[in-house]
């Protein structure tokens, strides 16, 4: 006789030996518990809204039975999914953590030093600093959160096992460097230096030189697309895919040097700060600007993107720092700095990290509502904070510093619950070799980023007509940027002698 796990509001499921049997039917419901079913029901769709792909599809205007069949089987398991998802948060035990402050007692007052002293031995070792000597360092963390590469404005570079202090590789590249990459794990790295972007492995050695990506100020990796973007002096930003060598794109921004770049967790689109105080939004496959914003009054000095995607963060040199809500395009709050924020950062739990100058401020619900004070703050009295990213699964944030690197410890940071098929912070090397063969495989093509990231699997109800003519626009406007590009390329080699 088998026997099934159940959880709340799951049916079980009938053993064998009691097929074929006759039912009997269950006496009707009373009021109490019909009213207890409709609340368990009521709770279940709200919490259904978090694992939803966007609006039900309607199916009632199409008329090709076959397609009508298909949508309504693909929306069903949609939901069927959505529904197990809640059903199994009840195996999901780990919770993240949080600082409480007892009393007159406030948060921010608590020290690194403090928090050292409460918590465990491996948590205390993630609160370290390291001094050296060819800063303004820049950072960047894998996506499972266990590496970490920095690279220094005068030519260092290193690779580490930040867990274990187990160093992977350290050279000195003996040229400027303005930005550093991880790509798709840690064996592969791309870095922006003094004229072109170079690409280099685990043990140090030169794989490639971009030479078509000259004077570059930032670069940015999309993980699923398998895309190097940068952007630099010349104003032009490209796209580079790492799995074939091949340029997919690359636009005329006219709006000159551009040094802030962040991408968007969710859709994958690019979002440029610029020296006017805009903030414009790009996609491989579109020549212009999907959107463009007014967002300072003075040039951006850094920007960030929530991890869901509804919020972005901008900083500018007049002090503000402004948070918008990028489904309405429209400011929420406004916060004032003594100086203008080097670097902003957002943990997977939605807390805001700004650094500027010295400080470093932690601030917790910020996207719910305007905070009065903020959740953690860290002096670091003789740096200059250049950047700050939360390591990912971890309540750790990092920074990095005109004197080296620091470590701190933000309790309810990082992810609890971590999904391996995503990223796996205790993967092995077999398993990190398959799945990098799995994300290949995976790889979502260029042409798919877009604004909207519920567009794939819509259908387009305008009439075949219009749609020909919109295809025959695109394509038009697509040779006419062609035959832009060749020209100004022909233009920059200047004549022969």
């Amino acid at each position: 006789m088998s026997q099934k796990l159940s959880f709340e509001g799951l049916e079980v499921r009938p053993n064998l030996e009691d097929r074929g049997r006759k039912k009997k039917h269950a006496g009707p419901l009373d009021a109490k518990t019909k009213e207890l079913h409709k609340k368990k029901r009521k709770d279940l769709n709200k919490r259904m809204k978090r694992y939803s792909r966007g609006e039900k599809m309607k199916t009632k205007p199409i008329e090709d039975k076959r397609l009508k069949h298909t949508m309504k089987r693909n929306e069903k398991e949609i939901h069927q999914a959505s529904e197990s998802a809640v059903r199994a948060e009840i195996l999901l035990t780990e919770d993240a953590g949080y600082l409480e402050a007892e009393g007159m007692e406030r948060t921010w007052r608590f020290k690194q030093k403090d928090i050292a002293k409460e918590v465990d031995v491996r948590t205390k070792d993630k609160i370290f600093n390291l001094d050296m000597k060819f800063g303004p360092y820049f950072m960047d963390f894998t996506r499972e959160g266990r590496y970490v590469l920095l690279g220094g404005k005068k030519g260092h570079l290193s690779v580490f096992e930040w867990k274990k202090f187990n160093l992977q590789t350290e050279f000195h590249v003996q040229e400027t460097i303005r930005d550093v990459s991880l790509l798709h794990n840690h064996t592969m790295f791309a870095v922006a230096q003094k004229k072109y972007v170079y690409i280099y492995d685990n043990s140090g050695i030169e794989l490639h030189c971009l030479r078509h990506h000259t004077d570059i100020n930032r670069l940015e990796f999309l993980p699923y697309h398998f895309l190097l973007a940068s952007i630099g002096k010349t104003g032009y930003l490209k796209y580079q895919d790492t799995s074939t060598g091949t340029i997919i794109s690359q636009h005329r921004t006219k709006l000159g040097d551009c040094g802030v770049m962040v991408q968007n967790p969710r859709n994958a689109v690019l979002c440029l700060g610029h020296r006017n105080g805009t903030v414009t939004m790009w996609s491989p496959s579109m020549s212009d600007p999907l959107v463009k914003m007014l967002c300072h009054r003075a040039p951006l000095t850094s920007a960030a993107v929530s991890q869901d995607g509804v919020h972005m963060v901008t900083a500018g040199l007049d002090g503000r720092v402004k948070i918008w809500d990028l489904r309405t395009y429209k400011e929420l709050y406004n916060y004032y700095t003594v100086r203008p924020a080097a670097a902003i950062s957002i943990s997977q739990q939605g807390q805001l990290a700004l650094g500027f100058g010295s400080h470093v401020n932690v601030w917790k619900e910020a996207f719910v509502k305007k905070q009065k004070d903020p959740y953690v703050v860290h002096e670091m009295p003789g740096h200059t904070v250049q950047r700050l990213q939360f390591c990912p699964y971890e309540d750790v944030l990092g920074i990095s510093s005109s004197k080296g690197y620091s470590s701190i410890v933000i309790p309810g940071a990082g992810e609890a619950n971590f999904d391996t098929f995503a990223a796996n912070p205790f993967a092995t090397k077999k398993q990190a070799r398959e799945t990098l063969v799995n994300q290949l495989l995976e790889k979502i093509p260029a042409d798919m980023i877009s604004i909207d990231s519920d567009l794939v699997g819509k259908i387009d109800d305008a009439p075949r007509a219009v749609q020909f003519a919109e295809k025959v626009e695109e394509q038009k406007e697509r040779e006419k940027e062609q035959r832009r590009n060749k020209k100004r390329k022909k233009e920059s080699k200047g004549k022969k002698l």
